[in-house]
């Protein structure tokens, strides 16, 4: 593809993973500097998710998560985030943000929560999310919690639930962790890779050109990555126009049942 058509696409995006909160990591994002991230960068609306916050309480958290959506409700989608290790709680509490909190998925993070992406615990979360169709945004990549082995194996007990891989699964992106991400991928078929870190463009285009469009999917992780970098690996990638409209917006309308924001 040459240069000029490569660098021409300037579609909107649609970023299916940014925080808001402030982190017990030191991170931190409001509303508004979102947003203006987001006019900044041409992304018209953007699922996000508590950061971890410093009380160790996520339903507080979820509580502003639903009060941003409330307020911008053309420009954010909300995921709820749970603790599987509070048991029938986190059940119940991914009930109350899906019920009367109005929010479309679930972000579950195994490395900083400490348990295995795979575990028991998360059945019942998972069992929760397949009988309503709703999508799981994971963190994944991180040996020992979300390894791509293990995120396949989820995946293949709960079949019908779309599965968001962060990072496509892996975080190294190279070695035996990348192959071991391209093979959960292929083996897979309910898990969509999501963009941000990912370094290698040819992992992001060998993805698309095996697997097709709508297994990628343009996620940011803001603000622990910038969206304005994060969003040029959509817009630079040596793909066509539609594989990259798929990536930008339209997987991300399917997956989470969205109408586009006004552009």
């Amino acid at each position: 593809m040459p240069n000029s058509e490569r660098r021409s696409w300037s579609g909107p995006l649609i970023d299916a993973h940014a925080h808001l909160g402030q982190s017990l990591f030191g991170n931190s994002q409001s509303v508004d500097e979102l947003l203006a991230s987001m006019d900044e960068n041409g992304i018209v609306q953007a699922a996000v998710m508590p950061l971890k916050p410093r009380g160790y309480h996520l339903g507080p958290e979820n509580d502003r998560i639903a009060a941003a959506v409330r307020a911008y409700p053309d420009r954010l989608l909300g995921l709820a985030r749970v603790d599987p290790w509070q048991g029938d709680a986190a059940l119940r509490e991914l009930r109350r943000c899906l019920e009367d909190l109005e929010l479309v998925g679930l972000y579950l993070h195994p490395f900083e929560e400490q348990f295995v992406a795979n575990d028991e615990m998360v059945f019942p979360l998972m069992e929760e999310l397949q009988a309503r169709g709703l999508p799981l945004l994971l963190a994944g990549g991180y040996p020992g919690f979300s390894h791509p082995s293990q995120i396949g194996d989820l995946a293949r007990q709960f079949p019908e639930v779309t599965i968001i891989a962060t990072h496509g699964g892996q975080l190294n992106i190279s070695g035996l962790l990348l192959a071991d991400a391209g093979r959960m991928l292929r083996m897979s078929p309910n898990v969509v890779m999501e963009t941000s870190g990912i370094y290698r463009e040819d992992f992001i285009e060998d993805t698309v050109a095996e697997l097709g469009p709508e297994r990628v999917l343009f996620g940011s992780n803001a603000p622990y990555l910038d969206q304005g970098f994060e969003a040029a690996r959509v817009r630079l990638a040596h793909l066509d126009a539609a594989a990259k409209t798929a990536m930008a917006s339209e997987n991300a309308m399917r997956i989470f049942a969205a109408s586009p924001a006004p552009i």
